[in-house]
């Protein structure tokens, strides 16, 4: 084994971008699993560190930074370039401005490339003759966090809650194309089957309903199901003409429908399959032992259909019979099995994500025989840990609405009668 004393990463993310969970906690698995030291950088404070302090072995820019964006500035590329330590990016939403990402990419000349691209797209994306030196390494946007069954405690089992389904989606431009809307697809379309059927739910793709940090794992329990698809988006817009194109046509013709912009400016450009990847909010439906309805696809290939989620059709003909299922108590076993596949097991954990990094950092070492660091300066007190950005969530005002849904799955025998009250109806009445 490595000597993790003498070998120090630094780890440049974008603190603003901390509100989410998903973030915190990517951020959070390398200092907590890794037999490496890691210290935290937000990228305003970059170059100031770089000019002050070269006592880093590894230097990672986390995918919170956004490259096309110049975050990173030209300035820090040409100080990260001349660098001598083994330079690691973890990259995501990689059909925005992608021929510009590629050419700061080049230019700073990354060891180490942590991608969501699909492992069979790689080549379609980064072709070898682009990145001859440079090796990468598909990995999914998020994974399991340790003991995160324990944020959804006390969690009653589905076939015992009180909503039917709950969702939160967002609706994206359309120069993303069909996989990518397919998240506002299956919300409005389940939301106007519930309001239809009176079937008790909580679904919404606005901004203003997004839910943060703990409010969201009180949320997935309040449902026997949740909503969900693959994430990405397989339109490349690789020097933002497609969008630039939209908006120029726009101008003159601004009451367009997105089906005629997307026929027009986005189908030809769309790959089918290109990035279809499983979404993190699957393991966090797994973990509050919530049904998943999610569209057809391959996940990953890590999930089944019908053994760890029921497979909604996306032209919705089986949506009848989803809902019919759920109204069965055999439903809490598929829960079980998929936190039992996702979750118990650990193979989707961050610690085994982690572990993975860390195999690919030893090879590194070994290949450039970099020295170990033997002068050990203190370094500045912000950089020992990662500053969370909090933001919050309407959701939590709103506490009132979410008591009175837990209270009958709390209650036992009196949650018959709670449940019958007036007030707590015209509460449950589907929004």
């Amino acid at each position: 084994m490595l000597q993790q004393q003498n070998n120090k990463i630094l780890c440049v993310y974008a603190k603003s971008q901390t509100y989410t969970n998903t973030v915190y906690e990517h951020l959070c698995s390398f200092k907590k699993y890794s037999k490496y030291s890691w210290f935290y950088c937000d990228f305003q404070k970059l170059e100031q560190v770089l000019s002050t302090c070269n006592k880093f072995q590894v230097i990672v820019i986390h995918y919170s930074v956004r490259l096309p964006f110049g975050q990173i500035n030209q300035a820090v590329q040409s100080i990260l370039k001349k660098l001598r330590a083994i330079k690691v990016l973890f990259i995501q939403d990689e059909y925005d401005h992608t021929n510009a990402t590629i050419n700061i990419m080049k230019k700073i000349a990354f060891d180490l490339v942590f991608t969501a691209v699909p492992e069979a797209s790689i080549e379609k994306i980064y072709p070898k003759y682009n990145f001859p030196k440079t090796r990468f390494v598909s990995n999914y946007t998020g994974y399991v966090p340790e003991k995160i069954e324990s944020l959804f405690l006390p969690a009653p089992p589905p076939s015992k809650r009180v909503l039917t389904v709950c969702y939160r989606g967002r609706k994206l431009p359309i120069r993303y194309g069909r996989l990518a809307q397919e998240k506002f697809i299956i919300g409005s379309r389940v939301k106007k089957f519930c309001q239809k059927n009176n079937i008790p739910c909580d679904i919404d793709w606005e901004e203003d309903a997004r839910i943060y940090g703990n409010a969201w794992y009180r949320f997935i329990l309040t449902a026997k199901a949740m909503l969900g698809t693959e994430s990405g988006s397989n339109v490349f817009d690789w020097d933002n003409t497609i969008q630039k194109n939209i908006s120029q046509h726009m101008k003159s013709k601004p009451f367009l429908s997105e089906k005629i912009i997307y026929n027009k400016f986005v189908k030809q450009h769309e790959v089918p399959g290109l990035m279809n990847q499983i979404s993190p909010r699957i393991f966090e439906m797994a973990a509050g032992r919530t049904v998943m309805i999610l569209f057809e696809g391959t996940y990953s290939g890590i999930l089944k259909p019908d053994v760890h989620y029921l497979a909604l059709k996306k032209n919705f003909k089986n949506l009848g019979q989803i809902f019919t299922r759920l109204k069965k108590e055999k439903i809490d076993l598929m829960a079980e099995a998929a936190f039992d596949h996702l979750v118990s097991s650990g193979k989707y954990s961050y610690r085994e994500f982690v572990k993975m990094v860390d195999r690919e950092l030893d090879q590194l070492i070994r290949l450039q025989a970099l020295p170990p660091i033997t002068n050990d300066p203190d370094l500045p007190e912000f950089m020992t840990a990662i500053h969370a950005f909090p933001k919050k969530s309407k959701w939590g005002q709103n506490w009132k609405k979410y008591f009175w849904l837990y209270l009958p799955q709390r209650l036992g025998p009196l949650a018959k009668k709670t449940f019958k009250h007036p007030f707590v109806q015209r509460l449950l009445k589907p929004v």
